[in-house]
């Protein structure tokens, strides 16, 4: 057999090969190639309650994980400074006033006097803690019989429907993008799970890409936080889990 045809021969072969393979990858690129995808922690809006006055814990009504509604019952303080002086304040309370309709108390006196029953009220008040919101007890900081000075963390409730996420993108994505704008958010390790959400809050300062960003490289780039509030009504996402988007417009 002639080498000159065997040679031709091969050359016919790799350039259909060669041309197949070109085919395939503009085939995959165009059809098959998936986006970037950006990666965000979600986040629930939280409320860390905190005692108002000195004093030490007399009652827990919930535990870590409790479903809870706006004005229900978390923490009793004892507050016994305030429940002593009570009666004593009420009685000068009362007295003042009768002087003062009879004219025998100046009104500074029923002023002081009014002031200084308000006062211990307020602050027994505040001896009843209750949740301002409807959410899930998610931290409980003290036990019964523990003292609480002012400003001492008690609980922390979460909304579990208010749940966000940012999201770090580069400056040459941020003209894409505005306030408002849906995006769908995946759950890679749920079968790609979908999510509806919008966007609430583009960062107009640039910043360091955040520690938690595996290579060096990559926390050395400038980028801008596009914040994206999502979708819960099952409450399937939950605060700490990674959730994937790549932002473009639905």
């Amino acid at each position: 057999m002639n080498m000159s045809k065997i040679t031709k021969r091969q050359y016919v072969y790799a350039g259909i090969c060669a041309a197949m393979c070109i085919a395939g990858y503009v085939v995959y690129r165009c059809w098959f190639c998936v986006p970037f995808m950006y990666a965000g922690t979600l986040e629930t809006s939280r409320v860390v309650l905190s005692a108002r006055v000195a004093s030490d814990v007399s009652q827990i009504h919930v535990a870590e994980g409790d479903t809870v509604s706006a004005g229900d019952a978390l923490i009793d303080l004892s507050c016994d400074t305030q429940r002593v002086s009570a009666p004593q304040i009420d009685n000068d309370y009362n007295r003042i006033v009768e002087l003062f309709r009879r004219e025998h108390a100046s009104q500074a006196e029923l002023d002081a006097a009014t002031a200084r029953k308000n006062g211990n009220d307020l602050q027994l008040s505040w001896c009843h803690v209750t949740s301002p919101i409807n959410g899930t007890v998610t931290t409980r900081f003290r036990e019964v019989g523990e003292i609480v000075a002012p400003g001492t963390p008690l609980i922390t409730i979460s909304n579990p429907d208010d749940i966000w996420a940012y999201f770090y993108v580069p400056y040459d994505v941020l003209y894409k993008l505005r306030v408002g704008q849906t995006v769908t958010g995946i759950l890679p390790e749920a079968s790609n799970m979908r999510f509806s959400g919008h966007i609430v809050k583009i960062s107009e300062n640039a910043e360091f890409t955040p520690k938690n960003v595996q290579t060096r490289e990559e926390r050395m780039r400038l980028v801008y936080g596009v914040k994206v509030r999502f979708d819960n009504p099952d409450l399937t996402l939950k605060s700490g889990m990674t959730i994937e988007s790549d932002l473009i417009n639905e």
